[in-house]
């Protein structure tokens, strides 16, 4: 066989194959969602708005927010879950997605099944604050206070099995006192007086 017609066939196979198989781009190769289970302003959009504008620089291209607040996270963590599994939704997880499977009985995604984690990105405090100008000065003042009337007393949240909620939830029961528990649907704004 000439070495021709054996170079034409090498290409016409190498042709055939080629057009049966798929294309590949480099990932990312169009925008990246982060969804954040919460309102804007709090901790974790910050923390979020943050790692997409390192992400960008990185990746080189667009990386956009979705904030979808609501129902402990589950709202936004379902969006995620029932979005392609292309890499291109991602959540913005919290302490509340682990937590939310053993706060409820039925979710609508499955916690374990349905997500995969990418990387460990921040890490938080709980902290307990005070009006500046309350008599409660110390925990002590805080228990003391929450004994002496026990409906009075609250404390705000983020939502329901959030770390905020569930650590309140854990003073009150070794503190044994009352506590009413407000959960905010966004961010709580505290003024800043001159």
């Amino acid at each position: 066989m000439p070495l021709r017609l054996l170079t034409s066939i090498l290409f016409a196979f190498a042709a055939i194959v080629l057009l049966h198989v798929p294309a590949f781009a480099g990932y990312p190769d169009h925008i990246v969602k982060i969804v954040v289970p919460f309102a804007p302003g709090g901790g974790t959009d910050v923390v979020a708005r943050t790692l997409a504008q390192e992400m960008q620089k990185d990746l080189g291209v667009t990386i956009i927010i979705e904030n979808k607040p609501g129902a402990g996270t589950i709202i936004g963590t379902q969006s995620v879950a029932t979005s392609p599994a292309d890499g291109y939704t991602l959540l913005m997880a919290t302490f509340a997605n682990a937590v939310n499977p053993s706060l409820y009985r039925k979710l609508p995604y499955d916690a374990h099944k349905d997500f995969a984690p990418v990387a460990l990105v921040a890490r938080s405090f709980n902290v307990v604050v005070v009006n500046p100008a309350s008599p409660i000065k110390s925990i002590a003042d805080l228990i003391a206070a929450a004994k002496a009337d026990p409906e009075k007393l609250s404390y705000g949240t983020y939502g329901t099995g959030t770390s905020a909620h569930l650590a309140g939830e854990l003073f009150k029961h070794m503190a044994s006192v009352n506590l009413t528990t407000v959960p905010y649907k966004g961010k709580l704004i505290v003024p800043r007086y001159s």
